[in-house]
């Protein structure tokens, strides 16, 4: 069973691995990624709503903006 991140050390924990793990890709987070992730990382948004706002910022325009439900 997957355990929720809740507390702000496991949600910054979380960011870090997540960041680590893009530029081991060899990718650069961008600064719109960063600010979102610290909100993120300091409870001011959740989870999802950081996955919506990356989303929304790499979604190719005239795609469909709704995910169908899982």
């Amino acid at each position: 069973m997957h355990h929720p991140v809740t507390t702000p050390e496991e949600r910054r924990r979380a960011v870090s691995s997540a960041t680590g793990s893009v530029r081991a890709e060899g990718l650069t987070p961008g600064a719109d990624y960063l600010t979102d992730a610290e909100k993120y990382a300091a409870g001011e948004i959740t989870a999802d709503e950081l996955v919506q706002r990356a989303e929304a910022r790499h979604r190719t325009p005239g795609s469909a903006t709704e995910q169908p439900a899982p």
